[in-house]
C-alpha cells in the first residue's frame, strides 16, 4: 500500500510538470550556469538532490497560462526562485539545527555554519542579479516584498517559540509569511510575465498562496508523523526547537491547563528529548490534533483550487488542479 501511494503522488506531480518539463529543464542549465565559481559549486549537491522543483515550476506554468509568455524572462526568474528558496533552506537548516536534507547531509552539517550562512547571501544576491536583468521593475518589487515576508515569517517563528498560547491565527501568519508568500509569489511573478491579465494575476496569486498555506500544513503534519527516510529530512524538528505547529495548536486547545502543564513540562524547561517527542507526537495523533489540521488543509486546498475555477488558464486550469491534488497526497 505504501508503495502504491508513493507511486501515485510521484505519478500525480509528474503529470502536473508535463507541460512545462523542458522549461524546467533550461531552468536547471540557468541555475547551473550561474554557479561557476568553486565556492558556490559547493551547493550544486544540494540544489540538484531531488527537490520537487515545485516553486519554478509554478512560476513557469503561470507564465504559459498567460497570454504572451517571455520563456527566457520565466526561466531567468524560475532559476532566481530556485536560488531563493535554497538559500531559505540553508539558513532554515542552521536555524533550526537540522542534519538532513533531501537525504543529504545539510549544507552547513558538511561545511560549517560560516560557510553555510555566506553561501545563502551569495544565493539571494546572485537571485536578485537575476531578477535585475530582467527589465521588470514589478516582477522585482514582487520578489523584493516576498523575500521580506519570508525573513518577517522566520523571525516571528523564533518570537514564537516555546509558547503554549500560540494560536492558530498567529500560526497562519507566520506560515503565510515563510511559505505561502513565496509560492503566491511565484505564481504572481510568472502571470506579470506572461502577460496575464489582472483578474488572472490575482486568481493564480490567490491560488499561490492558498496551496503554500496548506503544503506547510502538511508538512508540518508531516514532521509528527512522516518517515525521516522516505521524507528525506529530520522528522519531530518543529517541537524540538519550541515551535508549536498546527496539530500542536489543536492538541494543546483539547486539554485542560493542568493536562497541558503535565504534558508539556519539559517543553517549557527547553528540555525536550526523543521520548518526550514521540509522547507528544503520539498524543496529538490520538486526540485527532493531527486529523483536524489535515482537514485545515484540505479546506485551503479547495480554496486554491476555486481561485482556478471558470478560467481557461490558456488550457493549464487541469494542470493547476493536478498540483492542489498533489498537496492532499504528500508523504515526502
Amino acid at each position: 500500500m505504501t508503495t502504491q501511494l508513493q507511486q501515485d503522488e510521484a505519478s500525480v506531480l509528474q503529470q502536473a510538470l508535463a507541460p512545462v518539463q523542458a522549461s524546467l529543464a533550461g531552468v536547471t542549465e540557468r541555475l547551473l550556469s550561474q554557479l561557476t565559481d568553486p565556492v558556490a559549486r559547493n551547493v550544486v549537491y544540494l540544489i540538484t538532490a531531488g527537490g520537487k522543483r515545485l516553486r519554478p515550476a509554478l512560476v513557469l506554468l503561470a507564465g504559459a497560462a498567460g497570454g504572451t509568455p517571455r520563456r527566457q524572462a520565466l526561466i531567468d526568474a524560475a532559476t532566481s526562485v530556485e536560488l531563493i528558496h535554497t538559500a531559505t533552506l540553508i539558513h532554515d537548516d542552521i536555524i533550526d539545527h537540522s542534519q538532513l536534507r533531501r537525504s543529504q547531509p545539510t549544507f552547513h552539517a558538511r561545511w560549517g555554519t560560516e560557510r553555510a550562512v555566506l553561501m545563502g547571501d551569495y544565493l539571494y544576491a546572485t537571485a536578485f542579479t537575476l531578477l535585475a536583468r530582467l527589465d521588470s521593475p514589478q516582477v522585482m518589487q514582487i520578489m523584493a516584498d516576498v523575500c521580506q515576508e519570508l525573513c518577517r515569517g522566520e523571525l516571528r517563528e523564533v518570537e514564537a517559540r516555546f509558547r503554549l498560547d500560540l494560536n492558530e491565527e498567529e500560526y497562519l501568519q507566520i506560515i503565510h509569511d515563510k511559505t505561502a508568500s513565496l509560492i503566491g509569489g511565484c505564481c504572481r511573478s510568472g502571470a506579470v510575465l506572461g502577460g496575464a491579465d489582472a483578474e488572472i494575476v490575482e486568481r493564480l496569486t490567490q491560488f499561490g498562496t492558498c496551496f503554500g498555506l496548506a503544503f506547510q500544513i502538511i508538512d508540518d503534519c508531516l514532521d509528527l508523523t512522516g518517515d525521516q527516510e522516505r521524507l528525506g529530512k529530520s522528522i519531530l524538528t518543529d517541537l524540538d526547537k519550541g515551535a508549536l505547529s498546527l496539530p500542536i495548536i489543536y492538541l494543546t486547545q483539547q486539554l485542560s491547563p493542568r493536562e497541558r502543564d503535565t504534558l508539556f513540562a519539559p517543553l517549557r524547561e527547553h528540555a525536550t528529548d526523543p521520548a518526550f517527542l514521540a509522547h507528544v507526537a503520539a498524543a496529538a495523533s490520538a486526540s485527532g490534533a493531527i486529523a483536524k489540521a489535515e482537514a485545515k488543509a484540505g479546506a485551503l486546498i479547495r480554496q486554491a483550487e476555486a481561485a482556478v475555477d471558470g478560467v481557461d488558464l490558456n488550457g493549464l486550469a487541469e494542470t493547476f488542479r493536478l498540483i492542489a491534488r498533489y498537496a492532499t497526497m504528500r508523504r515526502s
